[in-house]
This record gives C-alpha cells, sequence and structure tokens, in this order.
C-alpha cells in the first residue's frame, strides 16, 4: 500500500514520465512513412557521347535509308557479331499532350521499321533495343541508331 502522502507526488510525476514517452507507429521503423509518394522519372536516353552510326532525319515522310543503314550493320556485325544496336527514336516538343501522343506514335512506329531492317540485315532481334523520346532540343523527327 501506498502512503498517503506519496499519493501527490506520484500524481506529479506520472504526467511528466509519460511526456518524454511516444506511441510507437510506422515512422519508428521507416522515417519517411506517411509521405507522399515521388515520382519516378524515367532514365534519360543513351549518352550522346556514343557516336551514331547512323542517323535518319524525318525531313521528308519516307526517307530513302535501307541500303545505307544494311551496309553499316554489316560492317558493324563484322567487328562485333554481338553487337548491340540501340535505335532511339527522337520527337520533337509538340504543343499540346494530345499532339505529343500522335506524333510520339507515329514516330514510333518509323524506329520499329528501322529496327525490322537492321534484323533483316543480319542482327539477332534480341541485339536491338528501341527507345522513344521526346527532345525540345530538335525541331524535326529523327531515328538515331548507335553501337555498343
Amino acid at each position: 500500500m501506498i502512503p498517503s502522502r506519496l499519493v501527490p507526488c506520484l500524481c506529479l510525476a506520472l504526467p511528466v514520465s509519460l511526456a518524454s514517452c511516444h506511441l510507437v507507429d510506422q515512422r519508428d521503423f521507416n522515417a519517411h512513412a506517411g509521405e507522399k509518394p515521388v515520382p519516378h522519372v524515367a532514365a534519360a536516353p543513351p549518352s550522346r557521347s556514343i557516336p551514331a552510326l547512323v542517323t535518319i532525319s524525318y525531313e521528308t515522310p519516307h526517307p530513302d535509308y535501307q541500303a545505307a543503314l544494311t551496309d553499316a550493320v554489316h560492317r558493324a556485325l563484322a567487328i562485333k557479331p554481338d553487337v548491340l544496336f540501340t535505335v532511339t527514336t527522337l520527337v520533337p516538343k509538340a504543343p499540346d499532350t494530345d499532339a505529343q501522343a500522335e506524333a510520339a506514335a507515329a514516330q514510333a512506329a518509323a524506329g520499329r521499321d528501322v529496327a525490322q531492317t537492321i534484323v533483316e540485315a543480319g542482327a539477332q532481334p534480341g541485339q536491338v533495343e528501341q527507345l522513344v523520346s521526346v527532345d525540345p532540343a530538335e525541331s524535326v523527327a529523327k531515328v538515331v541508331v548507335r553501337v555498343q
């Protein structure tokens, strides 16, 4: 039994001791719990420090690139049979999102045609990587083929 004269002291000490305690919650295990998620930013296109094997400009709707590309693919495969071809389609910035999506879809098809030409020239489908990127610095759509 607690002596009656200690009861007031205990009543004063209890709130003071509880003030230094906290309830366990998610933040004890993860400091970022409860924060808004941060959207993932897509990776940048491949470094432009690797020189282009072929650059196809789409100033005209259907450029004639097949012969030059086939020759370049043959030369690349002769030097390094397991070469990786990176086909990057660069799309200029459009005024609105609908126009941007439409332009990206149209140019992605052009990039697929270039990739298909590379495969027809002798590369395996696994040796061809395709990327589509919106590039505000470009004024006309381009397909750039790099090798690694």
